[in-house]
C-alpha cells in the first residue's frame, strides 16, 4: 500500500514538474522565435528605408530587366512593376526569383510577411509598395536567408527538451526518495496501530469468551432467581457481548489480511448452487415488505473459499435488506465476456455521491439515515474477501432510488 502511495506521489510530483517545464519551453520558444523574427524584420525594414530611393530610380532611369547574383550578401531583393513583372533585383540564391514568380509570392499586399522553405533553405520575405507623390510604380520584395536562425531555435528547443527529460528523471528519483522519507513516520504509525488492533483483538477474545460463557451460565442457572428487570438486563448484556464478539472477529479477520496471514481454503465451487442455497436460507429473514428475487445462470464455476464467499454475499444481501424499507432486492449471477459477474441491486435509500467513494473504508459512517445497527466493517470485509479471490467490487447508487453492487471474478471452466 505504501509503495503504491509513494509511487503515486512521485508520479504526481514528476508529472507536475514536467508540465511546468514543457510550459516554460513553449513560452521560451515563443519569446525567442518572436524576438529573432522581430530583429530580422527590423533589418529588412532598415534595408528598405535605405534603398527605397534606389528602387524608385529603376523606374525613372532604366526599365531594362536585369538580375544580379551576389551570394556574398545577406539580403536580396526583387523589384516588380505594377503588372508584377520582374524588372530588377539582386539575389543570393540562384533561381529563387523563378520560384517566387511561379508561386505568385510577389503578389502579396504591402508590408506582408511570409516564411518559405525552398531546397532545404528557409527564407523570410517582406513585400513593400513602391510609390512616389501618390503614384504607385510597383513593388519590391526584400528577403534574407534565416536557415541558421531556424536551426539555432531548433537546437535550443531540442537541448531544452533533453535537459527537461534528464531533470525529470533526476527529480523522479529524488522525489521517490524524499516521498519514502516523508512516509516513514506515517508508515511506522500505521503499522503500530495495525499491530495494536490485531493484538488487542486477540487478547480480548479470551476474556470476552469467558465473560460470554459466564453470562450464558448465569442465564441458565440463576434465571429463576432474577427479577424480570434483572433478566432483561442480563439479556441486554448478552446481546452486547455477542455484538462485541462479532466485532472482534471482524477486526481479527481484517488484521490477518493486513498482515498477509489471510488463508483461503480454495476449491472448485458451483457458484450457482451455492447462491441458490444461500438465497433460500436468507429469504427466511427477509421482511414481508420486501421481495427477494434472483436471476442465476446455471453451472457457473469459481475457485474460491466456500465460507468466505458466503460471508461476503451475506454481508451484501444483509446491507441491501437493511437499507430498503420496501421494494425489491435482486441477486444476479451471469457469465459476461469470460468473467463471472454477481450483481446485488436494491430499491432502497441509496448512497449520496459524497459518501460513495468511502463506503469500503473501515468504520466509515456517512449519511445518518444509513447509520443503523452494525460496526461499519461489513463492506470493508466484503471488499477484502473479493480482492483476496482476485476479484473486483464496484458500486453505483442514487439517493432515493437504490444501490447496485457489482462483483467480477475471473471465470473457471464449467462443471461437467
Amino acid at each position: 500500500m505504501f509503495n503504491t502511495v509513494k509511487a503515486r506521489l512521485t508520479l504526481l510530483f514528476t508529472g507536475s514538474l514536467l508540465i511546468i517545464l514543457v510550459m516554460f519551453i513553449i513560452v521560451l520558444y515563443i519569446f525567442i522565435s518572436g524576438d529573432i523574427k522581430n530583429n530580422e524584420i527590423a533589418e529588412l525594414n532598415s534595408f528598405y528605408e535605405k534603398e527605397e530611393h534606389e528602387f524608385l530610380e529603376i523606374f525613372f532611369e532604366d526599365k531594362h530587366k536585369y538580375l544580379e547574383y551576389k551570394p556574398e550578401k545577406n539580403i536580396f531583393y526583387y523589384v516588380f512593376d505594377r503588372n508584377h513583372n520582374l524588372v530588377s533585383g539582386e539575389e543570393t540564391v540562384k533561381s529563387l526569383a523563378q520560384y517566387i514568380e511561379r508561386n505568385d509570392l510577389h503578389k502579396q499586399s504591402s508590408k506582408s510577411m511570409k516564411e518559405i522553405e525552398w531546397e532545404n533553405t528557409h527564407f523570410l520575405l517582406v513585400n513593400y509598395s513602391l510609390q512616389h507623390d501618390g503614384r504607385i510604380f510597383g513593388s519590391v520584395m526584400i528577403g534574407m536567408e534565416i536557415t541558421n536562425d531556424k536551426h539555432l531555435i531548433d537546437n535550443i528547443i531540442w537541448n531544452l527538451l533533453f535537459l527537461t527529460l534528464l531533470f525529470s528523471i533526476l527529480f523522479a528519483l529524488a522525489g521517490y526518495f524524499f516521498a519514502g522519507q516523508a512516509m516513514k513516520p506515517i508508515q511506522k504509525s500505521f503499522l503500530t496501530q495495525r499491530k495494536f488492533v490485531a493484538d488487542a483483538s486477540h487478547e480480548l477474545r479470551t476474556p470476552l469468551s469467558i465473560f460470554y460463557s459466564s453470562i450464558d451460565v448465569l442465564a441458565r442457572e440463576e434465571k429463576e432467581n432474577l427479577s424480570s428487570f434483572g433478566q432483561e438486563v442480563l439479556e441486554d448484556v448478552k446481546n452486547e457481548a455477542e455484538m462485541m464478539n462479532s466485532l472482534l472477529n471482524d477486526l481479527l479477520f481484517l488484521a490477518r489480511n493486513d498482515q498477509d496471514n489471510l488463508e483461503l481454503e480454495l476449491e472448485e465451487l458451483n457458484l450457482s448452487l451455492l447462491l441458490y442455497d444461500l438465497l433460500k436460507r436468507f429469504s427466511g429473514i427477509v421482511p414481508f415488505e420486501l421481495t427477494l428475487t434472483y436471476d442465476i445462470q446455471n453451472d457457473v464455476v469459481l475457485k474460491g473459499d466456500r465460507v468466505r464467499i458466503q460471508q461476503f454475499m451475506y454481508i451484501l444481501l444483509d446491507n441491501a435488506v437493511r437499507y430498503t424499507k420496501e421494494g425489491t432486492v435482486i441477486c444476479r449471477l451471469k457469465m459476461l465476456n469470460q468473467k463471472i459477474v454477481i450483481q446485488i441491486q436494491d430499491t432502497g435509500l441509496g448512497i449520496s455521491p459524497e459518501d460513495l467513494p468511502n463506503i469500503f473504508d473501515r468504520f466509515y459512517r456517512g449519511d445518518p439515515s444509513r447509520n443503523k445497527d452494525g460496526s461499519g466493517l461489513g463492506l470493508s470485509i466484503a471488499k477484502t474477501i473479493v480482492n483476496a479471490h482476485g476479484g473486483d467490487i464496484q458500486v453505483k447508487s442514487e439517493v432515493g432510488k437504490g444501490t447496485e453492487f457489482s462483483i467480477t471474478f475471473a471465470s473457471n471452466m464449467p462443471i461437467n
